[in-house]
């Protein structure tokens, strides 16, 4: 476990509680992206972050430093999210790429994966949207184990070691699931791509 996240966690339980708000600070922005690739919703993200740094400041006597501090609350947001999810009954899109601070939405809720080509003429910009449009539209047709599984390993940067532990699974069962993830995609993509002779 990282030493600062150990050293926080340690004052928190030595009765430090402000010391709290640096994992918030630190893990904040990877917990809503985390939350908002699998809901889709920036205001429901937020609710789900928020509910799942509440949780773990509640369980953070039953942590285990063996495990990552992030692992352990990506568990917690995962699980939240699939409370919520069940309460909307609503298919959820996907956004996000690491690093970076979680995008505004275009409309109602429908945010889109970032494939944006440094290196691409700005005339391609439309072609691009509507690329990531397009691979937004196919994650969004993963069953939630496999999206689950997809974003944390491929989004999130998870190895697949922490994925198994986020998702309470073997590790084989997350390659499983990012295998079939990523061959779906595969299928729903490669017919488009070979239409624009990318």
């Amino acid at each position: 476990m990282d030493e600062s996240d150990a050293a926080a966690i340690d004052a928190v339980l030595r009765g430090n509680v402000d010391r709290y708000a640096d994992l918030v600070d630190k893990y904040q922005q990877q917990a809503i992206r985390l939350a908002f690739s699998l809901l889709g919703n920036e205001a429901d993200a937020h609710d789900v972050s928020q509910e799942a740094f509440v949780s773990a400041y509640r369980s953070l006597g039953q942590f285990r430093g063996g495990a990552k501090f992030s692992t352990w609350l990506y568990r917690i947001v995962v699980n939240k999210c699939k409370d919520a999810y069940k309460r909307h009954a609503r298919r959820p899109f996907v956004v996000a790429q690491v690093g970076e601070a979680v995008p505004e939405s275009d409309d109602e809720g429908s945010l889109f994966v970032d494939v944006a080509d440094p290196t691409t003429d700005p005339s391609d910009h439309l072609a691009t949207r509507e690329l990531s449009q397009q691979i937004t539209a196919a994650i969004g047709t993963l069953p939630m184990k496999q999206r689950t599984a997809f974003m944390l390993h491929h989004v999130q940067g998870c190895s697949l070691e922490e994925a198994a532990v986020v998702m309470n699974c073997r590790v084989g069962t997350v390659k499983s699931h990012v295998f079939r993830a990523t061959e779906h995609l595969r299928v729903q993509l490669t017919p488009r791509l070979e239409k624009e002779g990318r």
